[in-house]
């Protein structure tokens, strides 16, 4: 079955990339010196445990391995109007490994920021299959991979992807695309809340998928080709079944499109 909605307006589409435009205007050119190092950590981590991570700036990606560990490279970027005081900033950069009993937590610890300076911080990180995670980053990336337990992720400026994951997901995105892909050990049964302000949600399911779907797009287009049984109206929004519908899916966006595979 597909169902197409209103198409997003050339209108809305020009303004949209203009705000956009005049928001990438290239930060950089105030700095004259950037200097760059990375950091390896790592800490004993059993399957089953909850990985908090934040960062301000920059990206996070979670590998899911039959490990018994969590390794850390943390990328550390300094900017700053000279090559000394770029490097000097660096070296100010604290990562931490904060672990408890059930729970590791992943931050950054830095001084004080001023006009004139920058820094980024950005995390490859690899851990257990059977890892909860909650992840957050104001600007950048989260790119997570064969995580079976539950997923938090939320990042204000940029696109979450999860691939071959199987556990429930609660994604939250303010400017940038979200990308679900469940593995084909996953469950049919599937709770999932995806929310995106300005940008699209691409979901794909696991084989079988059972829930009850709530889909809006106030703005944009939803479609579907799985079986799909509507309750209500259809307008900007897809109310129905997928299967017995033991789980639930919620997939929202102001501004994009919305495909369910």
């Amino acid at each position: 079955m597909k169902n197409s909605f209103k198409k997003i307006p050339l209108g809305c589409l020009l303004c949209l990339l203009i705000l956009l435009a005049g928001c990438c205007i290239n930060i950089d050119s105030i700095f004259r010196a950037k200097y760059e190092k990375t950091e390896q950590l790592s800490a004993s981590f059993a399957p089953g445990k909850m990985l908090d991570v934040q960062t301000n700036v920059g990206s996070i990606t979670v590998t899911g391995a039959d490990v018994n560990n969590c390794d850390v490279t943390a990328t550390i970027t300094a900017k700053a109007m000279t090559k000394k005081a770029a490097e000097k900033l660096a070296g100010e950069i604290k990562i931490k490994l904060e672990p408890s009993n059930n729970k590791l937590d992943i931050g950054v610890e830095k001084p004080r920021m001023t006009n004139k300076r920058s820094i980024s911080v950005s995390f490859k990180i690899t851990v257990p299959k059977q890892t909860t995670l909650q992840l957050a980053t104001n600007v950048g990336e989260i790119r997570i991979s064969n995580i079976t337990n539950s997923i938090q992720a939320v990042t204000n400026v940029g696109t979450i992807t999860c691939k071959e994951i199987a556990g429930d997901t609660d994604l939250t995105a303010n400017v940038g695309e979200v990308k679900v892909t469940y593995s084909k050990a996953a469950a049919p049964a599937c709770n999932a809340i995806i929310s995106v302000s300005v940008g699209g949600i691409d979901f794909t399911g696991p084989a079988n998928l059972s829930a009850q779907v709530n889909v809006s797009a106030n703005i944009g287009s939803i479609q579907t080709r799985l079986p799909f049984t509507v309750t209500g109206k259809i307008h900007k929004s897809l109310n129905g079944t997928i299967g017995k519908g033991e789980g639930k899916v919620i997939l929202r966006t102001n501004v994009g499109s919305i495909n369910i595979r």
